[in-house]
């Protein structure tokens, strides 16, 4: 029984390390195109 339940506990810590790894790297994504656009388009723009 506990066994079970320490191999699905587990399970869940895999599933929300992943899914926090895959919201940082969306985040990185963002303020990266963030900081290009800011950077390169007012550059261009002058």
């Amino acid at each position: 029984m506990l066994d079970k339940f320490l191999l699905s506990l587990g399970i869940m810590w895999k599933g929300m390390l992943s899914i926090f790894v895959v919201i940082i790297i969306i985040t990185l994504l963002i303020m990266g195109f963030q900081w290009i656009e800011k950077n390169l388009l007012d550059k261009k723009d002058k």
